[in-house]
């Protein structure tokens, strides 16, 4: 590109504009740019939300495959809005460098040139970052179906009815998880758990003298946490198929624990 006399002279000012380590600032925008290439490498390996581990170890963690759906459906619903925005102003950066390389074209002044050169060569920089952004949002999105596929297999199928059927014993294998670490930390659930419970139709105090005693017996167990779901799993069992706690509840209420079939999407037919 071809500079006017003014460009040249400001150009050797930023040449000679000095820096630390006795270097000038170009010397070390250089070093820094060099820098940034050698390590793209591992930029790549942590460009997205999480690794595969986290998202199973950490991010889906509950006992019912169900809710762990759940939570993969709000994750791809954020996914797929960032996945959107982000393409679409992809394809608008795309447009407007190809309409400065055509201006460009036909550009004779010099100052619009230089101009055009550098808006030029800023979109195609933040181009090259958004498609890092991309491709760790496909990583996502892709994790996120496979550990759909992976559920699935397991659960089959499912319906919005087939949510509100399981939702009583989910909450309450949630509730009591989280119980068990409060009794393991202080002896005793604390009351934003207790008011959990006793939404869901479970009596505190009782919950409370079960836990204890699985925590006293708990340290003889493997270190696996299989005993802490066999033991969430048979106790919500019991209280919601057994016990029935969550229809006593909303008998309490006044409330019918029947779910309206006419507000679900898929629903059964022959309901």
């Amino acid at each position: 590109m071809k500079l006017i006399k003014t460009d040249t002279q400001l150009l050797e000012k930023l040449n000679n504009l000095p820096s630390f380590g006795g270097q000038t600032l170009p010397q070390n925008i250089q070093k820094a740019e060099t820098a940034l290439q050698e390590m793209e490498p591992i930029r790549q390996i942590w460009n997205h939300s999480h690794s595969q581990w986290m998202w199973k170890h950490l991010n889906l963690e509950y006992l019912s495959p169900m809710k762990n759906m759940r939570q993969i459906s709000a994750e791809i619903t954020r996914k797929r809005q960032a996945f959107e925005e982000a393409k679409f102003k992809y394809l608008e950066k795309q447009v407007l460098i190809e309409k400065f390389q055509r201006k460009l074209k036909n550009s004779e002044d010099e100052i619009e040139q230089a101009e055009l050169h550098l808006k030029i060569t800023k979109h195609q920089s933040q181009l090259q970052e958004m498609r890092r952004l991309i491709d760790g949002a496909l990583k996502d999105v892709l994790t996120l179906h496979d550990l759909y596929n992976q559920l699935k297999d397991k659960v089959g199928d499912i319906t919005e009815e087939d949510v509100e059927k399981e939702e009583s014993k989910a909450h309450l294998q949630r509730s009591i998880t989280q119980c068990v670490r409060d009794v393991r930390q202080s002896g005793s659930i604390t009351k934003g758990e207790q008011q959990y419970l006793e939404q869901i139709g479970v009596n505190p105090s009782k919950m409370q003298h079960v836990i204890r005693n699985y925590v006293q017996q708990e340290r003889e167990g493997d270190w696996s946490t299989n005993g802490l779901a066999e033991f969430v799993r048979k106790v919500s069992e019991e209280l919601i198929d057994g016990e029935k706690v969550d229809i006593k509840r909303m008998q309490s209420q006044g409330f019918s624990h029947e779910y309206n079939t006419n507000f679900l999407t898929g629903k059964h037919e022959d309901n």
